[in-house]
């Protein structure tokens, strides 16, 4: 059994979906984790990558509390609803999520939610 502790949001989670590496391989020997989606009345939608246990993405995805998440049956589409009555699409870049973070050469950093 995995046990996980995560800690990152300044409020109540409202709702997380497990997120699974679009490219991962079923011949792999070793079973990883993945990632977890989660949503907080602190106004942010976090990304945790689940091998490392830490927040690898914050984006303060409404101007008010997140009620719920979900993601569409291909995990292609993160959905958020906030308490601004605001109902808002986010793609996942999979190419991104497999290769991870990277810094651009402008400072910027890349990753997985658009």
């Amino acid at each position: 059994m995995l046990h996980f502790r995560l800690r990152g949001h300044r409020d109540q989670v409202t709702s997380l979906r497990f997120l699974s590496s679009p490219h991962s391989s079923s011949t792999s020997t070793a079973a990883a984790p993945g990632f977890l989606v989660t949503a907080s009345k602190d106004t942010f939608m976090k990304l945790w990558d689940l091998t490392t246990q830490h927040c690898i993405q914050t984006i303060v995805a409404h101007r008010s509390e997140i009620w719920t998440l979900d993601l569409d049956p291909s995990g292609e589409v993160i959905f958020t609803g906030g308490g601004e009555g605001e109902l808002k699409a986010w793609a996942v870049d999979g190419d991104a999520l497999v290769e991870g973070i990277r810094e651009m050469e402008d400072g910027t950093v890349s990753f997985m939610i658009a």
